[in-house]
């Protein structure tokens, strides 16, 4: 009987844990704003386009003693969403690369039950809940894919004069087979 017994109570604690975990993924999100109509903004930047709507919006709420641990203030949002787990929603990714449909900030922006956060985040307007969603859709990347890379140019003036040095000979070389008959 003990056997009998344990055996029920650990099937019946499996099937509570299967059960929340459903309940909190959802069968989806609801009432979410069809965005399909706003163009693709390209090339998204993170501190120059999602961070002001955080700073504008979400940081009243989340700044550094933040609900759920979420601060949004620059310089610790981008950590503090980009692969993290939703704390409101264990199934998800706060933000999950390329797929805004499964992120909780996408979703929290964008429907009215978020499949996590029982409520829709105040204070943002459809083009800014576009420009979350390409961002997420684009990689969520810190800098935009295709930015140039920084040129490094050498502040030691002993290379300068080296890499002028052998520039002077060159061209001098040159001159000199240009006058070699």
């Amino acid at each position: 009987m003990s056997k009998i017994r344990r055996f029920c109570t650990t099937l019946g604690a499996a099937g509570l844990v299967a059960m929340s975990a459903a309940a909190q993924a959802g069968v989806g999100a609801s009432g979410c704003d069809d965005l399909s109509g706003i163009a693709e903004t390209p090339m998204v930047d993170f501190q120059s386009q999602i961070q002001p709507i955080f700073d504008n919006s979400c940081t009243g709420c989340h700044g550094a003693s933040g609900p759920a641990g979420l601060d949004l203030r620059p310089g610790e949002s981008y950590g503090n969403l980009v692969g993290v787990i939703s704390t409101t929603n264990t199934s998800r990714l706060r933000v999950e690369p390329f797929s805004p449909e499964s992120s909780a900030l996408f979703l929290a922006v964008n429907c009215d039950a978020p499949a996590g956060p029982g409520f829709r985040m105040q204070g943002t307007d459809a083009q800014q809940r576009a420009l979350i969603r390409d961002w997420i859709a684009q990689g969520a990347l810190a800098e935009p894919a295709g930015a140039p890379e920084p040129i490094a140019v050498p502040v030691d003036g002993h290379w300068a004069r080296v890499l002028l040095t052998i520039m002077l000979l060159l061209t001098g070389l040159n001159l000199v087979r240009a006058t070699r008959p």
